[in-house]
């Protein structure tokens, strides 16, 4: 069976909300979202969707590059996962996608959730409570934890998954397009002429990859 990988992206942009949860939580990072490919272009997540507004906040398909997220400190995992279950994730999420209107971020459901105290409301969510739905949609976690209660650093504990860049956001976004770009030359010459190859491109030319 074919294997792929997806991500997991944990945040720290430093916003009051995030200071005011880190105060419950004591831990580093506070948000996590989905990513389903290795530049954190499809990355998924319940959170704000004005960068002003704390307050308006549901579905959201993150902008990693965007202004908010530009000194953000973060940490990115992958796991391995079959393609299936990439599929069956990829399809539940568009579901949310599709319908994000109806979507809400579960602000008051979090209160609760901070001290192990389940409040379901139908359509609200909060970052984590997504992250485990969909993992655990695609057959990739399981967990005795309800997803209502889960957080960001629930769901790493209950995966296998592999730590590969921690630092700046935007730090890591720059890494990814040189690692993605060194790529894209690599492929270019290949289908070159060998005879001509070098011409564009030095003997000792050996892109970096990013990933492992």
């Amino acid at each position: 069976m074919s294997e792929q990988e997806i991500y997991l992206l944990l945040t720290d942009t430093g916003s009051i909300l995030t200071r005011t949860i880190k105060l419950f939580t004591r831990k580093k990072y506070n948000h996590i979202s989905l990513a389903f490919d290795a530049v954190l272009e499809d990355t998924f997540s319940f959170g704000r969707k004005k960068a002003n507004n704390p307050f308006i906040g549901g579905f959201i398909h993150e902008d990693v590059t965007s202004d908010f997220y530009s000194r953000a400190k973060c940490a990115v995992y992958a796991l391995t996962v079959s393609e299936e279950q990439a599929k069956v994730m990829r399809a539940y999420v568009s579901s949310f996608e599709k319908d994000k209107e109806k979507y809400r971020y579960n602000l008051l459901g979090l209160v609760p959730a901070l001290f192990n105290k389940e409040w379901e409301r139908k359509n609200y969510y909060f970052c984590s409570h997504f992250v485990s739905s969909v993992l655990v949609k695609g057959g990739v976690m399981q967990s005795n934890k309800p997803v209502t209660l889960m957080r960001p650093m629930d769901v790493l504990e209950a995966l296998p998954c592999i730590p590969i860049y921690e630092g700046v956001l935007s730090q890591f976004n720059e890494l990814s397009m040189a690692a993605d770009q060194q790529e894209l030359v690599s492929e270019m010459k290949m289908t070159l002429d060998p005879d001509t190859a070098e011409l564009y491109f030095p003997e000792n030319f050996s892109p970096v990859p990013l990933f492992r």
